[in-house]
């Protein structure tokens, strides 16, 4: 479910926002250019509604909305200064963190742990964390569905060696599980409920079982945060505006948006319901620095990632 939490007349996310727009060194662009994906659907759907593009327009910004895929090419575009806003899951920001990108993060959704699962043939042998030993299990590399394979192998005594991973694009994963390539599929939205609505597939478990939180988290060029604090405060407020849209009216969402999401408005309802949490858009705080930490000390020990990082480094710290 999405909610959003007023503080007084003013919502949550204009009340804790208002910082980047405090500094009085702080110059508006006329252009912000944003990376955005399906998967992020406040983000998607707020594209969808034009509602960002018509207010900046009155204030002379225009707005630029680039479509990826998946987060780690909109890191690097991020990196590489063709993009002022990104927004993706947890993992991508590490790896761009690792590789040297000079970006902050400012600000989070709440953890959707619904969204990521370990999935079987719905005629699959396979029941239990033990099952999977040996088994092929198709994974997207470096992304949340890898960090929970890994927390449901170790949480239930395994090791990540005890598996066969085949690294493999979401899209590739659902093909290689359903022709019976692989043994199992970690996966997460839009392609999981995809598989689902299919009927051929079965929950072996979730990331609540597992332990992984999955956040959609906002980012931009450090540089720009710092200059354009109004624009960022605008792009949050309008999607946390777009979260309250979206709660109040699932059905109607889900049937105006999931074309444009590549999904039919049955199995989009049923993603938008799959978490019984709040979707509500919130500063980076030390409890979310801390889970990062988490991902990257453990994709270090995998030795996914070189060298370790400190998450804090790229965390928002308003100016003054």
């Amino acid at each position: 479910m999405f909610r959003i939490v007023k503080v007084g007349c003013v919502t949550l996310a204009c009340a804790t926002f208002a910082a980047f727009g405090s500094s009085a060194h702080a110059q508006q662009a006329q252009k912000i250019r944003i990376g955005w994906q399906k998967a992020v659907f406040n983000q998607a759907i707020a594209k969808a509604q034009g509602n960002l593009e018509r207010n900046l327009k009155a204030k002379g910004v225009q707005v630029e909305w680039v479509e990826f895929q998946v987060g780690p090419p909109m890191m690097e575009a991020l990196n590489v200064g063709s993009l002022d806003l990104a927004a993706t899951a947890n993992t991508p920001p590490v790896f761009a963190q690792v590789a040297g990108a000079d970006f902050v993060y400012i600000a989070a959704e709440a953890p959707t742990p619904g969204d990521l699962k370990i999935l079987v043939a719905k005629s699959s042998s396979i029941y239990s964390a033990a099952d999977l030993k040996g088994k092929k299990m198709a994974i997207p590399k470096g992304s949340m569905a890898h960090f929970m394979a890994v927390r449901f192998l170790e949480s239930n005594g395994l090791q990540f060696g005890d598996i066969q991973p085949v690294y493999l694009s979401p899209a590739d994963g659902r093909a290689a599980l359903e022709s019976g390539a692989v043994d199992a599929w970690s996966a997460f939205d839009p392609l999981m409920a995809g598989a689902e609505a299919g009927g051929n597939v079965r929950t072996l478990a979730d990331g609540f079982q597992a332990g992984a939180y999955n956040r959609q988290m906002y980012f931009a060029r450090r540089e720009f945060a710092k200059t354009n604090g109004p624009l960022v405060a605008a792009v949050l407020a309008e999607i946390e505006m777009t979260s309250r849209y979206i709660h109040d009216n699932v059905e109607e969402v889900a049937q105006k948006y999931a074309a444009g999401m590549g999904l039919d408005p049955v199995t989009f309802a049923r993603v938008l319901e799959r978490n019984r949490v709040n979707h509500i858009v919130s500063p980076i705080d030390a409890g979310i620095i801390a889970e990062q930490q988490a991902l990257a000390d453990t994709f270090h020990r995998l030795k996914l990632i070189p060298r370790k990082v400190d998450i804090s480094q790229a965390a928002w710290k308003a100016s003054p």
